[in-house]
């Protein structure tokens, strides 16, 4: 065994997350009282919560703006062209 008398600055080890304070639901009002409580009214009113998709957000606005950047490969006018194909042949009957 040896005595650990201060913590190394590199080294990596068990983070420990602490409970949530308590707070009123704005789905039905209830009190939750900590993280198994979110999660059990979460499921039970089929709700998320915003930072579940903290990173999702900042992809999609990402990818939007590659449709908008001149030689990303989005070709507006080849996508039209194809959906003015589609829909004439649809009409067609073919």
């Amino acid at each position: 065994m040896e005595e650990v008398t201060a913590r190394q600055p590199n080294s990596s080890g068990v983070i420990i997350m602490g409970d949530i304070q308590p707070f009123k639901s704005s789905v039905d009002g209830t009190v939750i009282t900590g993280r198994r409580a979110l999660r059990d009214h979460n499921k039970r009113h089929n709700v998320t919560n915003p930072a579940d998709f903290k990173n999702e957000w900042k992809q999609k606005t990402e990818e939007r703006k590659k449709v908008f950047t001149p030689g990303s490969g989005f070709d507006r006018n080849r996508r039209v062209e194809h959906i003015m194909a589609a829909l004439d042949k649809h009409s067609r009957g073919k």
